[in-house]
């Protein structure tokens, strides 16, 4: 048996597993067991896993999709993952490896709610293109800002890697359904996104406030995107709305985060402050739910965390009435 642990950043649930890529037979069977995890139809699901050693000094984690592929490292897993770890050896902060990069998490304030928050400081950003999306506009800013008139003929997208890839486009209206078919043409056009890319929209709300919605590569809409937002975030200073080091509050469709800009050597590297809630722990038979076998067993192990996800529902009307507020619709 294995214990995995649900938990969500801004309702953007992830699985962490106390288990390595090394303890599956095949890639075949990995991805199956992921698959079959995130799968929402079945005992659990989710919008990702993150498994992790927590023996080395470094703890070393990895992200899968519910897709079952890779990723770099996933924003609010990392958030949710840094607890684990927090939590595990007792510290304020501490590193983890996740692909090729070390991550810093550090405990952040409660909220008055009592919703559990962690900061996590993201690599630095990098506007150069990571894939042939089209000319640069002229007379812009100097980040690479790109019309993609197969996706919109209005907007203007801003492509940053952090270290996914994103496209991000500020936005005067939010309709989801647009949002919805950007996102599937980026999947779909494996010629010009031959990684793939996250998209994401960004509707300013006030000058120290912004909505962020993401189309993710491998989930699809999400109720929240950690990198999508720090993303979003580096792209509305370079585009000249705000100072990189103000906070600004990213309210997304799952609640919300605040963001900043920490300015090294000229270059810039997001921190994002938001919860990292334990929904619940559940202890799985890896092979069998790989097989698919038993799902009402699996599903019968679940130990919530009841306080955390009530403290996190009084946050989250908060949030859900101020987008009801300015008029914005997500499913």
């Amino acid at each position: 048996m294995a214990e995995i642990l649900n938990a969500h950043g801004s309702k953007n649930d992830i699985f962490v597993a106390a288990m390595t890529p090394r303890d599956f037979a095949s890639g075949d069977d990995l991805r199956a067991f992921v698959r079959r995890l995130c799968d929402r139809g079945g005992p659990f699901g989710g919008d990702g896993v993150y498994f992790y050693d927590a023996a080395p000094d470094v703890p070393e984690a990895w992200f899968f999709n519910p897709d079952g592929s890779a990723a770099e490292f996933c924003g609010n897993g990392m958030r949710c993952l840094g607890r684990v770890i927090l939590d595990r050896r007792g510290v304020e902060t501490a590193e983890i490896r996740s692909g090729t990069r070390d991550y810093t998490v550090r405990r952040g304030a409660t909220t008055p709610e009592g919703v559990r928050q962690v900061r996590l400081e993201h690599p630095a950003v990098d506007f150069a293109p990571r894939y042939p999306a089209g000319p640069v506009m002229a007379g812009r800013s100097p980040a690479v800002q790109v019309r993609l008139p197969e996706l919109d003929p209005v907007l203007t997208f801003t492509a940053v890697t952090i270290p996914n890839p994103h496209l991000v486009a500020v936005i005067d209206k939010y309709v989801e359904s647009d949002l919805v078919a950007m996102g599937e043409q980026v999947a779909a056009r494996r010629e010009t996104f031959p990684a793939g890319a996250n998209l994401s929209v960004l509707l300013p709300l006030a000058p120290d406030e912004v909505f962020v919605r993401t189309f993710e590569r491998g989930a699809g809409l999400t109720a929240s995107c950690g990198s999508g937002m720090a993303a979003a975030r580096a792209v509305y200073s370079r585009i000249g709305r705000t100072d990189p080091e103000r906070d600004v509050l990213i309210r997304n469709a799952g609640g919300m985060a605040t963001a900043s800009l920490r300015v090294r050597d000229g270059r810039w590297f997001p921190v994002l402050e938001g919860n990292a809630t334990f929904v619940y722990r559940a202890d799985v038979d890896p092979e069998a739910l790989t097989r698919g076998d038993a799902p009402g067993r699996q599903a019968a192990s679940r130990e919530p965390y009841p306080d955390e996800i009530r403290a996190y529902s009084a946050l989250d009307e908060q949030n859900s009435a101020r987008l009801h507020a300015v008029g914005i619709e997500t499913a």
